[in-house]
């Protein structure tokens, strides 16, 4: 019976070749998937991060690495702070958690159980390694795990949050841990269970990093914005929030959810412990899940200021305890000052969630299989680093202090120097990886860019780089107050002063060549 049937089958398959073979040429058959049938919600997803400028910096960058091309420019490289991808723009990897990778990787004959392992690797990493090869099972990073995750390793992550916030041992629970590809897959997963349907709403800030705008475009879901205050150093105003959340149900939206960034992307801003009460609160009172972005908690540079997590806020404010607070919070190992992005390693905490939802988002996450395995190695190095006394304590400390350094001195140097130039306006960068300076544009550049159909700074943007090799991000792309024109640079690349002395000079030269 198999073989008549695949003899069947085989003739059915014959059949449609020769019918497809007999259509005429002159009548080809219409594609099926085409820019004009592919979903409208994708075609208006737009992630300016890597966008209209970045591509074009990519074709410049082929361009200069030929013999032909390289004389077409004035620069003979790209310098991109288009994005926070410290690795990328010469940040060097901290040596433990790279150490204990490597253990993972290798087989244990050639990396744990080597004679001459001890010679190579400290007594600290070859432990840690032996452990977390342990919990996954023995069939180390080259197998599927858990689709939440390594338990051991989620472990890690409820224990450095209890440490972190100060909160009673025991009540993280890992079951509401799953660890994700990045933050990003986190994020994602969240929304798409808080988006039923065309008509649901969440609240983001105003500016804010494009991956809610677009998620939200992709979902179909409404964007609610409530601006951030630029004069205040990016603050928060409760008012705005009032109104922003008014507005939208006014016109019918189910308000679902809101968005906070903290430490700001793009904006840079760190938020006091009261600021973030009052947001949980807020959420709390209007019934809102508050999605709580801390990827940037480990960059926090001015004297004084302390990151706050919104887990600690509604922790003493009794709202977990009272269940009386929705939070779902995310981290990752792509910043702070281990900036593993390419490890592709976050996770999301989550608090007030029911249990159906959380077999829900477990189903979503064993669609996927799991998150990759060094993904999730690298965030239980994130959650647990060297103890005082071991073998690499000392020196772990101190590559991640002198990354730290570096990267709140580039903070003064890039934001103090776009703020000293004229016709600029830069906030102080007192946490994140970037600065977003507002940009007075020309007349001649404002009609310009009309008559060519995208945003002025994006005009500027596109001169910027075709004109220094800088690779920034129109403010556009972010969203911002009607009549406000800028870009968002990072403060990672150790030509920042460079960046900045650029930017200085091309904006004179861009300002005569549209002056009118």
């Amino acid at each position: 019976m198999l073989s008549l049937s695949r003899l069947a089958l085989g003739s059915t398959a014959a059949s449609a070749v020769v019918d497809v073979m007999a259509t005429p040429m002159s009548t080809p058959r219409r594609k099926q998937l085409t820019i004009d049938t592919i979903s409208d919600n994708l075609k208006k997803m737009d992630y300016a991060v890597r966008g209209k400028i970045a591509i074009e910096a990519d074709r410049i960058a082929d361009e200069l690495s030929s013999k032909e091309g390289s004389s077409k420019h004035p620069f003979d490289h790209i310098i991109y702070t288009n994005i926070g991808n410290p690795h990328a723009v010469q940040q060097k990897a901290i040596t433990w958690p790279r150490q204990v990778m490597a253990l993972l990787q290798l087989p244990d004959a050639l990396g744990i159980d080597h004679p001459k392992v001890s010679e190579l690797f400290p007594e600290d990493a070859i432990k840690r390694a032996r452990e977390m090869k342990k919990a996954l099972g023995g069939h180390g990073i080259g197998a599927y795990t858990h689709s939440k995750g390594v338990r051991e390793f989620r472990q890690d992550v409820a224990n450095f949050i209890e440490n972190r916030d100060h909160a009673e041992k025991g009540s993280v629970d890992v079951e509401s841990i799953f660890l994700t590809a990045g933050a990003s897959e986190a994020i994602t997963m969240l929304m798409s269970a808080l988006i039923k349907d065309s008509n649901c709403g969440v609240m983001l800030p105003i500016p804010q990093y494009p991956l809610y705008s677009a998620t939200l475009d992709l979902l179909g879901g409404h964007k609610v914005g409530y601006n951030l205050d630029e004069k205040s150093n990016w603050g928060l105003n409760m008012e705005e929030l009032e109104r922003s959340l008014a507005e939208a149900k006014a016109k019918g939206i189910n308000m679902v959810g809101l968005v906070l960034i903290n430490p700001g992307n793009p904006t840079g801003q760190v938020l006091s412990g009261d600021e973030v009460k009052d947001i949980v609160t807020f959420c709390a009172k209007n019934n809102l899940v508050l999605l709580s972005d801390e990827v940037y908690q480990e960059n926090v540079y001015r004297e004084g200021d302390k990151f706050f997590s919104s887990r600690r806020a509604a922790d003493e404010l009794g709202l977990i305890k009272n269940d009386a607070i929705q939070l779902c919070s995310f981290h990752s190992v792509s910043k702070g000052v281990m900036g593993e992005c390419g490890q592709r390693g976050g996770y999301v905490e989550m608090v007030g969630i029911d249990s159906e939802v959380n077999d829900c988002l477990y189903k979503l996450a064993a669609s996927k299989l799991c998150s990759n395995a060094p993904g999730q190695a690298m965030v239980s190095l994130m959650c647990r680093g060297p103890s005082p006394g071991d073998a690499s304590y000392e020196s772990h400390t101190m590559e991640k202090k002198a990354v730290f350094e570096g990267l709140k001195e580039r903070a003064r140097l890039v934001s103090n120097g776009l703020d000293s130039i004229p016709g600029f306006s830069c906030q102080p960068a007192t946490g994140a990886m970037y600065c977003f300076p507002s940009v007075q544009m020309p007349p001649g550049a404002i009609k310009a860019s009309n008559e060519l159909g995208f945003s002025p700074d994006t005009l500027y943007a596109l001169d910027l780089l075709q004109t220094t090799g800088i690779c920034v991000v129109p403010a556009s792309g972010f969203g911002q107050e009607e009549g406000r024109f800028g870009f968002r640079t990072t403060f990672l690349s150790p030509e920042s002063k460079y960046v900045v002395d650029s930017i200085r000079n091309h904006y004179e030269s861009f300002c005569s060549k549209y002056s009118s």
